[in-house]
């Protein structure tokens, strides 16, 4: 997988080493669905419920921030 830098060339994301792995619980019979998106590894510091598929989609870009986050004061 390949992602654009901020100057806009490709640098490679799998560097930073192995994929996380998150847990999704979903409520689909809800309008609109409902759930949390959570990673047990992470000290408990993602558990983030959501609501919609837009929700869904934050809860997703909340989890890539964390990990910046937790990379950026591991450096």
């Amino acid at each position: 997988m390949w992602g654009l830098s901020p100057a806009g060339t490709l640098v490679d994301m799998t560097a930073a080493g192995v994929p996380r792995r998150l847990g999704l619980e979903v409520q689909f019979d809800t309008e609109p669905i409902r759930g949390r998106l959570y990673d047990d590894s992470a000290d408990g510091r993602l558990d983030r419920p959501f609501s919609g598929w837009l929700g869904l989609l934050a809860a997703i870009e909340a989890a890539r921030a964390a990990h910046d986050d937790k990379q950026a004061g591991e450096r």
